[in-house]
């Protein structure tokens, strides 16, 4: 089982194209191992680890992503550092993230 949902995929092929290729996205996704992940209260940040990830820090915010699901909306950015990669999912409108969010059916656009 991938560490990362559908839809956190495509949200890392949406910020990270301008700087990875498809292959090394696809290997990240794939061989990342697990660092942790924390339930803010209004969203979510999930870690993972490759040795192919850059060690300076880079903040990847452009397009802006954006997530919906069951009317609850969300936005994404991806924090590398480290051979670290960071996905946060924060709210984005007025009703929190739920803690089981990552289980919904959330559909990605960007703008």
């Amino acid at each position: 089982m991938s560490i990362l949902r559908e839809y956190e995929k495509k949200v890392l092929y949406l910020l990270k194209s301008d700087v990875l290729l498809p292959q090394q996205i696809e290997v990240i996704v794939s061989a990342g191992e697990f660092i942790g992940y924390e339930y803010t209260g209004s969203g979510y940040f999930l870690s993972i680890r490759h040795s192919s990830l850059i060690r300076e820090r880079m903040v990847c915010h452009k397009p802006i992503v954006i997530g919906s699901a069951d009317g609850i909306s969300c936005g994404f950015i991806i924090f590398i550092e480290n051979g670290e990669l960071t996905i946060e999912c924060h709210s984005w409108g007025d009703v929190d993230i739920p803690e089981g969010f990552r289980d919904r059916d959330v559909q990605v656009t960007a703008t």
